[in-house]
């Protein structure tokens, strides 16, 4: 009995001993690697650098807006930090990583559509930010507020990275060890998307019927914006000509200082991949148009 237990105790430290080993190799490698995804690229970003132009939103940004384009234009330095799948809350998240750099943002814009209804956030921004847990302050008061496993995810060693293996397991660690480039270039932030609505298929988009009086993270980046003389501009992108808005965008703009509603200013349906998401003809289309819509 003795000696099982010894060999219990025995076994039980060296598992303990290797998920610490593994948390910080793992941890290490994630705080050393090349971007890989916008919460590493705003943390890779030089204190002080200057921003003219940051666009948050979700892939209704990403998708949608080619800085490339912008400072084509307007001979001013543009990025896009949307995020598929992010909520309000993951956009001020992001704004408050930039400030703690201290980057200097000259102007804002916030993607705002349906997601002004959700006060909730992003798992793919909440994996995105948990290597950082313990190393980042501004992240380490995010996980608090949205994930439902922080203390599991702080306390435990190497449960962060088992439990969340889709997005943080060996296959992204490893592309993180090697410095493997992803997919995107951080440096714009715009990714593509290609194919078109076939004609004569019926594609619809419908908003909600009704609209919260207010949402807390539009609050929050009101009053960051104020503190750090940021200015703010709020808009919609652009659906197809089967969008159902059941007045929900008239709603929102009574909601939103310095709201624009692009809903509906892409009018051929063939610069769309689907109802919700321009092609990458439809964002070149969309971006000359916000330059104008703006004064970029």
């Amino acid at each position: 009995m003795k000696k099982f237990i010894l060999n219990f105790v025995l076994i039980s430290l060296g598992v303990i001993s290797l998920l610490f080993l593994l948390d910080f190799v793992y941890t290490k490698v994630y705080e050393n690697t090349i971007p890989r995804n916008k919460t590493q690229y705003i943390l890779s970003l030089e204190e002080g650098e200057v921003l003219d132009y940051v666009f948050l939103g979700s892939s209704r940004t990403e998708n949608f807006i080619l800085p490339s384009v912008i400072e084509e234009v307007t001979k001013k330095e543009a990025v896009n930090l949307g995020t598929q799948g992010a909520r309000l809350k993951d956009m001020a998240f992001f704004l408050r990583l930039l400030i703690s750099k201290k980057v200097e943002i000259k102007r804002l814009f916030v993607q705002v559509d349906y997601i002004f209804n959700f006060e909730s956030s992003s798992d793919i921004v909440r994996a995105q930010a948990l290597p950082y847990i313990r190393s980042n302050t501004i992240i380490k008061n995010y996980m608090k507020r949205v994930d439902s496993g922080y203390t599991r995810n702080y306390y435990l060693p190497f449960y962060r990275y088992a439990s969340n293996d889709y997005r943080l397991g060996f296959r992204e660690f490893f592309a993180s060890a090697i410095n493997k480039k992803g997919k995107i270039n951080f440096n714009d932030g715009f990714v593509p998307l290609f194919n078109s609505i076939k004609e004569g298929e019926q594609h619809v988009a419908e908003l909600p019927m009704e609209i919260n009086k207010t949402n807390k993270s539009i609050l929050e980046i009101e009053a960051l914006c104020r503190a750090n003389n940021i200015e703010v501009n709020y808009f919609c992108s652009p659906y197809c000509s089967g969008l159902i808005t059941n007045n929900y965008l008239s709603k929102l703009k009574e909601r939103l200082p310095n709201f624009k509603d692009f809903s509906m200013v892409i009018k051929e349906d063939s610069l769309f991949q689907n109802c919700s998401h321009l092609n990458i003809e439809g964002a070149k289309v969309f971006t000359n148009h916000l330059i104008t819509a703006f004064s970029l």
